[in-house]
C-alpha cells in the first residue's frame, strides 16, 4: 500500500511539472526542494522506460512521450479521487480542511451567516481562513480556495465567477449639507472623494453605470485614500468626502441615517467576485461543495438586493414622469 502511496503521489507531482513546466515552482507548490522533485521525476521516467521531459537549462517541455503520457495520468487520477470521494461522500459525508483567503470586509461579512450555515451543514469539514491585504489577493499562497474581486494574471490558476455585486456613492448627511449633493456622476470631480490606495493603477478616476446603461469615467480627487473599505466607510461617515463602498457592506448605514446613497440608487459601479484555485484535473468534493453553497448564498444576497434596487428605480421613474 505504502508502495502504491508513493506511486500515485509521483504521478500528481509529474502532472503538476507539466502544468508548470518548471521544477523551481512546481517545487514550491509541492512544498519539497527541486533536487527532490527532480529526483522523483527522473526515477518515474526510468520506471515507465519513457523520456517525458525536454530540458534544457532552465527550460523544460513535455516530450510527445510525455504529452500522451501526461493525458492518461490526469485520467487515472481524476478516477481515483473520484471514486475516493464518492465512498466518503456515501459513507461518512464530506470531510477534509479547507484554508480559504479573503479580504476582511467580505470575511467580516460571510462570518454574519454562511461560515456558520456551511459548518452546520459539513460537521466534518474544518475551515481555516486567512484575511488577506489587498495587495496579497494576486497571490495564492497556502490558500486552498481564494475568494478575489481580481482577475488575476496567472494562468494556471482557475478564477470560477461568484457573484456581481454592486458599489455605490456615499456620504454622510453633515458632508452634503456643506458641500451639496451632486447630481450626476461627473459632478464629482467638484467634491471631495475618498479614493482607494489599492487599487491596481493609481485611483485617479472612478467608473461609474446608470440603470439606463449609461456609463463613463469621472476624474476625482481628495485629500485623503485608503487601503480599507472598512477605512473608507468611517471616514464618510464623519464627513471626510464621497466613498465608494460595495452597497452590501453599507446597507445598515443608510438604513441607520450615518450615510446616505448620494445618487439615490441611479447610479453606482458592478464588480465581479471570484473563488480562485490552482489549476488541476481533479478537485475535492468539499473543495466543489464550498464554492456551489458559497455561489448559492452570494446570488440569494444579490438577488434579494436586485428586487431592491429594481423597486427602488421603478419608484425613481414613476416620479420623474410625474
Amino acid at each position: 500500500m505504502c508502495s502504491m502511496s508513493l506511486q500515485i503521489e509521483t504521478l500528481r507531482m509529474f502532472c503538476l511539472l507539466a502544468d508548470k513546466l518548471s521544477f523551481t515552482e512546481a517545487a514550491d507548490v509541492l512544498n519539497i526542494s527541486q533536487p527532490t522533485l527532480s529526483r522523483k521525476i527522473s526515477q518515474l521516467e526510468q520506471n515507465v522506460k519513457l523520456r517525458l521531459f525536454h530540458r534544457g537549462g532552465s527550460q523544460i517541455h513535455l516530450t510527445p512521450q510525455g504529452a500522451i503520457f501526461l493525458d492518461t495520468c490526469q485520467r487515472i487520477l481524476q478516477d481515483l479521487d473520484n471514486t475516493v470521494d464518492g465512498i466518503h461522500d456515501t459513507s461518512d459525508s464530506i470531510r477534509g480542511d479547507i484554508s480559504v483567503g479573503l479580504l476582511h470586509p467580505m470575511a467580516r461579512w460571510l462570518s454574519q451567516g454562511f461560515f456558520r450555515e456551511f459548518s452546520q451543514r459539513h460537521p466534518n469539514i474544518r475551515l481555516h481562513l486567512t484575511t488577506l491585504h489587498p495587495t496579497l489577493l494576486r497571490d495564492m499562497g497556502k490558500c486552498d480556495i481564494m475568494i478575489s474581486p481580481l482577475l488575476l494574471d496567472d494562468h494556471s490558476l482557475i478564477t470560477k465567477p461568484l457573484m456581481k455585486y454592486r458599489r455605490i456613492f456615499c456620504a454622510s448627511p453633515g458632508y452634503i449639507e456643506r458641500f451639496g449633493r451632486p447630481v450626476h456622476p461627473t459632478d464629482l470631480s467638484n467634491h471631495q472623494c475618498i479614493t482607494n490606495t489599492n487599487a491596481p493603477k493609481p485611483e485617479l478616476s472612478w467608473h461609474w453605470e446608470g440603470a439606463d446603461k449609461e456609463c463613463g469615467l469621472v476624474d476625482v480627487n481628495g485629500a485623503i485614500s485608503t487601503d480599507s473599505v472598512d477605512v473608507a466607510t468611517n471616514l464618510a461617515m464623519s464627513g471626510m468626502g464621497i466613498a465608494l463602498v460595495p452597497d452590501e457592506q453599507v446597507r445598515t448605514c443608510i438604513s441607520k441615517g450615518y450615510l446616505v446613497d448620494v445618487f439615490d440608487g441611479r447610479y453606482g459601479q458592478w464588480g465581479q467576485m471570484h473563488a480562485v484555485y490552482r489549476s488541476r484535473e481533479y478537485l475535492p468534493s468539499r473543495f466543489r461543495v464550498f464554492m456551489e453553497e458559497l455561489r448559492q448564498f452570494l446570488e440569494r444576497a444579490d438577488s434579494s438586493y436586485l428586487v431592491i434596487w429594481k423597486s427602488q428605480f421603478s419608484q425613481l421613474d414613476v416620479k420623474d414622469t410625474d
